[in-house]
């Protein structure tokens, strides 16, 4: 069943969970679950550009409309879209503003290729481990509390963000560090490059479905080899130390 669908009731929620839930166009919004009720999850921060480069303008709506709050909701739960550090975009919200009416779905760890590629869709699995509950909690809940790292459509977006508090992996590479699935099928590889330089564009046109597969395996965060393990409290400098 979860092959095609990984919807969850909020009864089955438990803490540390990486949920997920679809926004406009097919795009999932992601969050992690601390329990009572409570999801810190990022979100662009007001009035702040969020990066991108030359990114597909489609990927640019996409995010642009599901991770911000744009929405006006009526909450009475007093802890809801509350914000410890100003601007940081790390957010904690109640599970139905979190959900804006979408569906609750629950993010697969440690599923094997053959999952991953069948799954089609990104942005809802991995094949990397989760840590322990408690190690997922104090990452998000020392996010929320301390700041994060400066949101950017590609590089670190809301699904970056919950894989890292699931497994404290962060990319070294100082081109390119986004892990999100999402981003990693827009983000043009070297071989995707040269095919435009060439103008090839039948080429491309042609091996579209197989390039997406291929970049799902290639650039999965339990597959890459370019990413390591870095400690919360030590996240500020890693990232500053690759730029």
């Amino acid at each position: 069943m979860d092959l095609l669908s990984q919807k969850i009731e909020r009864s089955e929620l438990e803490q540390g969970d990486h949920i997920y839930s679809w926004r406009k166009l097919g795009y999932t919004h992601h969050g992690i679950y601390i329990g009572q009720g409570k999801i810190i999850h990022f979100v662009r921060p007001k009035n702040k550009a969020g990066g991108g480069g030359d990114m597909l303008a489609n990927f640019k709506r996409l995010t642009t409309s599901s991770s911000g709050d744009g929405e006006k909701t009526h909450c009475s739960t007093s802890f809801c879209k509350l914000e410890k550090v100003a601007e940081s975009g790390v957010k904690l919200s109640c599970i139905d503003c979190f959900l804006k009416k979408g569906s609750l779905c629950r993010f697969k760890y440690q599923v094997s290729r053959e999952f991953l590629l069948a799954k089609m869709v990104a942005g809802t699995c991995t094949t990397a481990e989760s840590d322990p509950p408690e190690e997922v909690i104090h990452r998000a809940t020392y996010l929320y509390e301390n700041g994060y790292v400066k949101y950017h459509q590609m590089d670190n977006n809301c699904e970056d963000f919950a894989l890292y508090c699931k497994t404290g992996l962060w990319s070294t590479d100082k081109g390119y560090q986004g892990r999100s699935s999402q981003a990693n099928v827009f983000h043009s590889t070297s071989k995707d490059k040269k095919h435009k330089e060439w103008g090839e564009s039948i080429h491309r046109y042609a091996t579209a479905i197989p390039r997406t597969f291929s970049k799902r395996e290639d650039k999965d965060l339990g597959i890459r080899k370019d990413v390591v393990k870095v400690p919360v409290e030590q996240l500020s400098s890693f990232c500053a130390s690759l730029k």
